[in-house]
């Protein structure tokens, strides 16, 4: 028998051993489980980790849609190019690499300063293609194709280059595209899109989701080791859609050429007094590279700066817009040298400003219709009223002068408009008030955006009693209300603006708004509500300026029986001429500075007969607009109705 303390040492013992199974049962238990859930539970989370290990997948830009003008002539489009792209995974050599591709081809430095960047910011261990050039010519490609054994971990890729066969005559309008970066798009992109470029201004910019098209995708399969063994397309792209503008390129390039020549001269830089001038003078843009232009003086001077605008006063549809000078925006297709930058950047005529839309200008004389439709409208006047004009208006202590010295005597209204006649608006704008006037500028498209395919555009002003106080906290004066009734003073206008201000006049029913595709407008304006009899009567006017014995512009008339113009000339004073300089002798427009001459304009309509095109033409420093921009406008309506 055993005793007691012999069985209370069997009783511990199977204490202990019962414990012991049980968390032996209970470590059994929990592996099984693990077992359990690894195979059946999670199986398919642990498929898909391996498949990603496994493969991996690359985003594939589409073929970019092309731009087309109204006849389908190409803008912007795309042709073949080459790219050089490393395999890169962790476990190789990049220097090496590099340094065995640079003794068979030249890679520029600023494209392996990019590529070694893209390495740098690489911070996973995931396999990646990662662009070296896109720069590759054929005979690169063929180069490395046929040494492709000793260069196993680079591939070609066959890429679409964004060219402009329009170059500057469209540089404005087409914009340009470059690298994407989420600074200045609003479009989201996945990571590993060093290659991938996005409209970055103009058309480009704001039609880039259309003609981006959709990406697709290639999927590598990779060793674990980040090798890829095999490759294939996983999704296909969709191509970019086109889009098909307003623009008339043979217009375009036609009134680049006559805008640029202004009233000089071409001529060959082979020319022995034209090389010493060019030895002298610096900033001379050369056309073609082997011509210049000269002035009636035989002075070498640039092309003429400024804007052109022609629109459909039906549909406001931009048949011609251009900005000058220009850019090629082919420059930026390729890599852009700093220096070109520069160059553009800091040139003091600014052309990457497009000045069709974003430039601003006091309007000056091209204004005055629009104040006299505010004294019409508002019953002030008749067509029969009339105010004496002797060269000056007196106001307080200050004189107001017309531009005419010995003034005009006593005239009505449309002799005013005419021969533009300073005095006679003075008259008007008093009895008319600032408020009114703004108000009927507004009425005529002044002042305000549209909704046109271009992004950056200015918005000008057109002051009145209220915006002078919100903005300076001061009352608005009567002086300033002269100043305003002839287009100077605070008001400014775009050249897309008063475009539209002669659109509307000439098609007399619609508020016509300006637009740069085809058919976009079509029977969705807005009444103009005013009075159709004052509409002929301002328009009729503005055939006097050009067909009339006194008109301002009656030099520069076309001369068709079916075809002439009708329009208003404007010439707008850049700097103050103070009384001493006005007693002692103006000194004529062109012996002066170009920066301190005046900028010369003509708007205008044709046929006046049965308005089917309006005109903005806009010289900067150009001097008279009756001389300088008025002919422009006249050699571009000869040009479209073939007269």
């Amino acid at each position: 028998m055993k005793s007691i303390s012999q069985r209370n040492l069997d009783k511990t013992i199977s204490k202990r051993f019962f414990l012991l199974s049980i968390f032996k049962g209970g470590v059994v238990g929990a592996i099984g489980w693990r077992f359990f859930d690894l195979q059946m539970i999670e199986n398919r989370k642990y498929e898909k980790l391996s498949d990603n290990n496994q493969f991996n997948y690359h985003m594939i830009a589409p073929e970019r849609g092309r731009i087309l003008d109204r006849k389908m002539r190409l803008l912007a489009g795309n042709m073949d190019g080459f790219s050089l792209v490393l395999n890169w995974n962790k476990n190789i050599n990049v220097e090496l690499i590099i340094k065995n591709i640079s003794s068979v081809i030249n890679i520029d430095q600023k494209d392996l300063n990019n590529f070694y960047k893209e390495i740098n910011s690489n911070n996973n261990d995931f396999a990646k293609e990662i662009l070296i050039t896109k720069n590759l010519s054929q005979k690169d490609v063929s180069k490395l194709a046929v040494r492709s054994i000793e260069f196993p971990e680079v591939s070609f890729l066959m890429t679409k280059k964004r060219f402009y066969p329009q170059g500057i005559i469209a540089g404005h309008i087409t914009g340009y595209i470059g690298p994407y970066s989420e600074k200045n798009t609003k479009t989201k992109i996945k990571p590993n899109t060093s290659w991938l470029e996005v409209g970055k201004s103009g058309l480009e910019k704001f039609f880039d989701k259309e003609l981006r098209g959709k990406f697709g995708r290639k999927r590598n399969e990779v060793t674990s080791k980040g090798h890829i063994v095999a490759s294939q397309i996983y999704e296909n792209t969709i191509s970019g859609n086109d889009i098909q503008v307003s623009l008339d390129m043979g217009l375009q390039a036609f009134a680049v050429e006559r805008f640029e020549k202004g009233n000089n001269a071409l001529v060959s830089i082979k020319n022995e007094n034209i090389k010493k001038q060019i030895e002298k003078t610096k900033n001379i843009n050369f056309i073609n590279n082997d011509y210049v232009y000269k002035d009636k003086k035989n002075r070498i001077v640039n092309p003429e700066s400024g804007s052109l605008i022609v629109m459909d006063i039906e549909n406001g549809e931009l048949i011609c817009c251009l900005s000058s000078p220009g850019y090629d925006p082919n420059i930026f297709s390729n890599d852009l040298d700093v220096n070109v930058w520069n160059n553009l950047k800091n040139n003091s005529r600014a052309p990457l400003l497009n000045r069709s839309m974003s430039g601003v200008y006091p309007p000056g004389s091209t204004i005055k219709m629009a104040v006299a439709l505010a004294a019409l409208e508002n019953g002030i006047i008749d067509y029969n009223t009339k105010f004496f004009c002797d060269g000056a208006k007196k106001l307080g202590e200050s004189t107001f002068h017309c531009w005419a010295k010995d003034g005009h005597g006593k005239l009505n209204l449309i002799e005013a408009i005419e021969q533009s006649c300073d005095v006679y608006f003075y008259e008007l704008g008093l009895k008319v008030g600032i408020d009114k006037i703004a108000l009927m500028m507004k009425r005529l498209g002044l002042g305000q955006y549209y909704n046109v395919e271009i992004k950056n555009m200015s918005k000008g002003v057109v002051p009145n009693i209220e915006w002078k106080l919100k903005r300076d906290g001061l009352q608005w004066s009567m002086g300033e209300t002269l100043n305003a009734s002839i287009g100077q003073g605070y008001l400014l206008t775009t050249p897309l603006q008063l475009t539209t201000m002669i659109a509307r006049i000439a098609n007399g029913k619609f508020s016509v708004t300006p637009t740069l595709m085809v058919n976009k407008n079509k029977n969705r304006f807005k009444d103009l509500n005013i009075n159709p009899q004052h509409i002929d009567f301002i328009k009729k006017s503005m055939e006097r300026v050009v067909k009339g014995n006194n008109g301002t512009a009656k030099k520069y008339q076309i001369g068709s029986k079916k075809v002439e113009m009708a329009g208003k000339t404007g010439t707008v004073q850049v700097v103050r001429i103070s009384e001493a300089e006005r007693e002692k002798g103006l000194i004529k427009n062109e012996d002066r500075p170009w920066k301190r001459r005046d900028h010369a304009l003509f708007v205008g309509y044709a046929p006046a007969s049965k308005p089917k095109y309006a005109i903005t033409v806009v010289v900067e420093h150009g001097g008279s607009g009756s001389s300088t921009a008025a002919p422009i406008a006249r050699d571009i309506f000869k040009y479209i109705f073939k007269v």
